[in-house]
């Protein structure tokens, strides 16, 4: 390989991080300002009370057991 072509090589990768880097830096901020929306939006509710099998970090993320269904995939006919 000549100079010429690892310099080529090594532009494109450098331009290729930078992109990246302001890529998930916007990301990032929108998340941050979604979050922000919901926490503000939705006040927590603790007057419900949940049912054993609903885990604790399920509730704080705001959902509701509302059927507690089970399905299993097999191969039989009902």
């Amino acid at each position: 390989m000549t100079t010429g072509e690892i310099l080529v090589i090594a532009a494109a990768a450098a331009v290729f991080i930078v992109i990246n880097i302001i890529m998930w830096s916007i990301i990032i901020r929108k998340e941050r300002k979604a979050a922000a929306k919901e926490t503000a939006a939705a006040p927590k509710d603790d007057s419900i009370a949940l049912p054993d099998t609903v885990p604790a970090s399920a509730a704080e993320m705001g959902f509701r057991l509302l059927e507690n269904t089970v399905i299993i995939h097999t191969d039989d006919r009902i």
